[in-house]
């Protein structure tokens, strides 16, 4: 199943300039897919925006034989069903919410050893390799134990231990694009081995699939379904869509 609607026109550039916003609707009996393009041109460039751009129809004038209530319900399917077929949670996960959870804001803190904890760290490495070249035997004290097991990097979403401060500092960019001290990702990108605070293969409570570790079908209801492909078809042929 296929169908092109032109629900509104858009906005474009600074100025007062409009053009016509068009989507592709396409249902497979399982999968539905939607994508817009507005202004599309015939050298298959395009005035405003297109593929995944609801926000910008949002703000479009309804065309005729269209309602802004119309145009907004076509938007909250299009954000709601859009690739149903590659769902990172299971049934049970996205009814306890965790999709919306996946998108919350966590800050990853990175520290690296100090230059006297890295000093430390290879004068026991080295005292121990002497000791094997030579046959003797190497006693390490407990703290050149603790040194050799430390990492020399450490990120964690908390800021560092109280532990473990006096071993590290924060980490510094070493080139333009580099990872800093902190850097911001979302719940779904951390892996649950890893913090709390990670959805990542994080296992359902009730059939124990992991989060994120296959995409799943999540059925589109029938009335949904029913909805878009009763919408107007487009009287205007878009360059492209």
């Amino acid at each position: 199943m296929r169908k092109v609607v032109n629900p509104c026109i858009c906005d474009v550039g600074s100025g007062a300039s409009r053009a016509r916003a068009f989507a592709k609707i396409e249902f497979n009996g399982k999968a539905l897919s939607i994508c817009g393009v507005v202004g599309p041109t015939r050298g298959g460039n395009c005035r405003g925006s297109a593929g995944q751009c609801s926000e910008e129809f949002r703000k479009g004038t309804p065309i005729e034989g269209w309602t802004d209530e119309m145009l907004q319900k076509f938007c909250d399917i299009w954000d709601r069903w859009h690739l149903n077929d590659m769902r990172a949670a299971c049934q049970h996960q996205r009814d306890l919410g965790w999709e919306e959870q996946a998108k919350e804001e966590v800050i990853q803190f990175h520290y690296r050893l100090t230059d006297e904890a890295q000093k430390a760290k290879r004068e026991a490495e080295k005292m121990a390799l002497e000791a094997l070249r030579s046959g003797t035997v190497f006693t390490p004290s407990k703290e050149q134990t603790f040194i050799a097991s430390l990492p020399n990097l450490l990120d964690t979403y908390d800021e560092c231990p109280v532990s473990l401060a006096q071993y590290y500092e924060p980490k510094k960019k070493l080139y333009e694009g580099g990872k800093g001290f902190t850097e911001k990702t979302t719940r779904g990108w951390v892996r649950y081995e890893e913090s709390e605070r990670g959805i990542l293969c994080k296992p359902c409570p009730v059939c124990g699939y992991k989060y994120g570790t296959a995409w799943l079908l999540e059925e589109v209801p029938k009335d949904v379904i029913d909805w878009l492909f009763a919408l107007p078809s487009t009287k205007v042929q878009p360059a492209w869509v």
